[in-house]
């Protein structure tokens, strides 16, 4: 393990433990990325929670830095056992589907994540569908035809979720909600 992936070690997954400062460090050092990736291979479901976090805040502001990466990503979104790794990995997905090629593929793997036993992993491919319908309108049908089938979930949240996205790529004029685009 190197010394960036030590810096998320510890603890337990309802805390994002030193990720935010992992960031910074990046920022002032984007050599350092590499490193990072490494976390998503760690056997420490804690580390590759946190790798995934990091990653996500990174992917806000250099959504170009994930442009090869997103064959990976993918495949871990659909394998990892960790909801926290696959709903930052929806995320990553929102902030990044336009900066990749294939966004198809990453269309394909939200789909997919709408399927998955965490509500929260459910609820970020939702707003992650909505934030590419809504700038991609060649796609806003399928993505629309996939969401309403949630209007029914047995979850209260998603529920809740999937009615304001439907509200949002039925009108032009609704804005994202707060919070769901943090790019």
């Amino acid at each position: 393990m190197n010394r960036l992936l030590g810096k998320l070690s510890g603890g337990d997954l309802r805390s994002d433990g030193r990720a935010n400062e992992v960031v910074e460090e990046l920022i002032r050092n984007p050599r350092l990325f590499g490193q990072l990736l490494d976390g998503l291979s760690e056997p420490d479901d804690v580390i590759r929670g946190r790798t995934a976090h990091a990653l996500e805040r990174l992917s806000r502001t250099n959504q170009d830095a994930f442009r090869e990466l997103m064959p990976q990503l993918i495949s871990l979104s659909m394998r990892d056992r960790v909801p926290m790794v696959k709903w930052h990995l929806a995320m990553i997905f929102g902030n990044t589907a336009f900066a990749v090629k294939g966004v198809e593929s990453v269309v394909s793997a939200l789909f997919r994540l709408l399927t998955d036993e965490s509500v929260f992993v459910r609820s970020w491919a939702i707003s992650s569908l909505c934030i590419i319908g809504k700038r991609d309108k060649r796609r806003r049908r399928e993505i629309i035809d996939a969401i309403k089938v949630l209007r029914d979930d047995k979850s209260v949240a998603i529920r809740v979720r999937a009615a304001k996205a439907l509200r949002v790529l039925q009108n032009e004029n609704e804005p994202l909600p707060a919070g769901w685009s943090k790019t």
